[in-house]
């Protein structure tokens, strides 16, 4: 069998790992417009701030390729898909298979304002756009957008002493991730480490002539030397498209529960598709990483003959912001239907804070700020769907570490997102 993976992040590198275990003989190709082997994105602001050595970035080398007997071709383009060819164009040649997995990712929203393209306006995506931050440093940096990425970044600029502008659109930071009293907990951490926080303020205009000298938002005007962009990512679905592969109404590719398009031999995962919360049970964009190896696995495993159910994807945000943990699973929004009786549950220990969503007495979505051990047990709680009073127990009975007890869940996870 003649498998090609598209795509180099952990979706395509776990799908082509998981046909290798399955298929010993297989012929694997991962091609990549990236330079890059696999790398974690989660780690690029600890390489910002000067905290993780480059090196630390990368999961992989080219000896563990090699020692997989994993062929790569990095650092060139595919521009076409031909399906009814099972064909491939990379380089003006055309390469055959016989399955084929788009795991292309997902690319950063650029919003279209005056000056973006100049120099010193950057991206967080790759290592090679990590570099380009760091040589750019100067004395004050804007940050667009505060959902993780922007304020992960804020913080590595700041802990490398630059005077840093954290700018919303919508009236709280990471209004993705948490409701208004946890964002705002988190905004007075921030500022209480001189990063000013602006929320519902558009930046309109990026200044300068060959390189930026400032931004214009609605309500001032800010001088600084870097900008980065931190507003979201979307699904890189083009060559898919082009293809005639069946794109979803949210933008992401159209899979099924094993991961396949609408081509029998073409499967899709990672960033680039859309698939089903299982909190909400709706279509969802849920471009996490957890989310992604679970796809590759169960796109790889499906590839190789060996039949896997997705059964969803589960949105789990945690970060750390100047050593307080904050953590949002599932929904973070009472939004009852009429046949779904909603309640919030709120509760305040010591330092720390969580909310619970609490649906049909199951929990289906929880926040959490400075509590380690809380966060661990509501995670955990959320995986299995126990109702409340169980994870009060949980709480009272003993203290839960957050990193055990994190993996020990992620693991359950990984194995009830997985069917026969």
């Amino acid at each position: 069998m003649k498998v090609i993976v598209l795509g180099n992040g952990v979706a395509g590198n776990t799908a082509a790992s998981t046909i290798r275990q399955l298929d010993k003989q297989a012929d694997i190709t991962i091609i990549s417009e990236d330079t890059f082997p696999e790398y974690t994105a989660c780690a690029l602001p600890h390489y910002i701030s000067g905290e993780h050595s480059r090196r630390r970035l990368f999961l992989r080398t080219k000896k563990d390729y090699a020692a997989e007997k994993i062929r790569t071709i990095l650092g060139q383009k595919v521009t076409a898909i031909q399906p009814e060819r099972k064909e491939i164009t990379l380089d003006g040649k055309s390469l055959s298979y016989d399955k084929l997995i788009i795991a292309t990712g997902s690319r950063p929203v650029v919003p279209p304002i005056p000056g973006v393209n100049l120099a010193g306006v950057f991206t967080l995506k790759t290592p090679g756009d990590a570099d380009k931050i760091i040589e750019g440093i100067g004395k004050a940096a804007v940050l667009i957008g505060s959902g993780p990425i922007g304020v992960e970044t804020a913080i590595a600029l700041r802990k490398r002493g630059l005077e840093v502008y954290l700018i919303e659109f919508l009236d709280r930071i990471m209004p993705k991730i948490f409701d208004e009293k946890p964002s705002l907990m988190l905004r007075g951490i921030l500022e209480e480490k001189g990063i000013h926080v602006f929320t519902g303020e558009r930046v309109n205009s990026i200044l300068g002539s060959a390189r930026v000298e400032g931004v214009v938002t609605d309500n001032r005007q800010i001088v600084c030397d870097e900008v980065v962009m931190g507003v979201g990512v979307r699904p890189n679905v083009e060559l898919a498209k082009q293809a005639g592969i069946t794109i979803g109404s949210l933008g992401g590719i159209a899979v099924d529960r094993q991961m396949k398009t609408n081509f029998e031999d073409i499967y899709a995962c990672g960033d680039c598709v859309q698939t089903r919360d299982i909190a909400t049970g709706k279509e969802t964009l849920c471009l996490l990483w957890h989310n992604a190896k679970r796809e590759g696995l169960i796109a790889g495993s499906n590839c190789a003959g060996i039949p896997k159910t997705y059964l969803g994807s589960e949105t789990i945000t945690s970060l750390d912001v100047y050593g307080t943990h904050a953590a949002s699973f599932g929904r973070i929004e009472a939004e009852p239907n009429q046949e779904e009786k909603v309640t919030v549950s709120e509760r305040v220990t010591g330092n720390g804070y969580y909310r619970l969503i609490i649906s049909g007495g199951k929990v289906v979505g929880a926040q959490s700020l400075g509590n380690a051990q809380d966060m661990g047990a509501m995670l955990y709680a959320l995986i299995k769907r126990e109702s409340l009073s169980k994870i009060n127990q949980i709480i009272e009975s003993k203290p839960l570490p957050m990193n055990p007890l994190y993996h020990r869940a992620a693991r359950y996870l990984a194995l009830q997102s997985i069917k026969e």
